[in-house]
């Protein structure tokens, strides 16, 4: 069909500038304004020292928004009852010294990870506060051996969500700042 053709077909010539539009619309939002509160928000970089209140330190943490949920490097991972409930004794390791704190925490629930070419693996869910920007915010937390990683902590999404912003392309931005 030729382009004089499309101009007298008003609707043929709306359909076929739709996507355009679209795109140009949807990168207009990402481009725009902040929406209320985010210019409030703290920025971390791809890579953070974080405070966790149950440990009392700061351990050094990637923030992924790629990951739904917060991990954290646990061993000797034990599951108990405690009150005819479910709970979880763990150890999280610092990387740079000898120092091991020992944690109980009630299981939040489980979770199976289904691995590429390997077994699936059951991870025991808890509630840890992360210190983000100047304040505590509790979410769950998965325990799992991240020994094969850079970071013993990877702050997910559910940690994230409305209290802070990312830049990927920095690092150490942010000191805890919690009480």
């Amino acid at each position: 069909m030729r382009p004089t053709a499309v101009l007298r077909h008003p609707l043929l010539a709306a359909m076929l500038m739709l996507p355009g539009l679209l795109v140009m619309s949807t990168a207009s939002l990402a481009c725009g304004e902040p929406e209320a509160g985010e210019a409030d928000l703290p920025v971390f970089g791809y890579i953070e020292d974080i405070a966790v209140r149950a440990l009392d330190r700061e351990m050094r943490a990637k923030i992924d928004s790629g990951a739904t949920t917060t991990s954290i490097d646990a061993r000797d991972i034990e599951e108990f009852e405690k009150d005819d409930e479910e709970w979880v004794r763990f150890t999280v390791a610092e990387r740079e010294s000898d120092e091991a704190v020992t944690l109980e925490r009630p299981v939040s629930r489980t979770v199976k990870i289904k691995r590429h070419g390997r077994d699936s693996q059951k991870r025991y869910v808890v509630e840890l506060a992360l210190c983000l920007g100047d304040k505590w915010v509790a979410e769950e937390v998965s325990l799992t051996s991240r020994e094969q990683f850079s970071y013993g902590l990877l702050v997910g999404r559910n940690h994230m969500a409305g209290h802070l912003l990312i830049d990927p392309s920095k690092k150490d931005l942010q000191t805890s700042r919690c009480d």
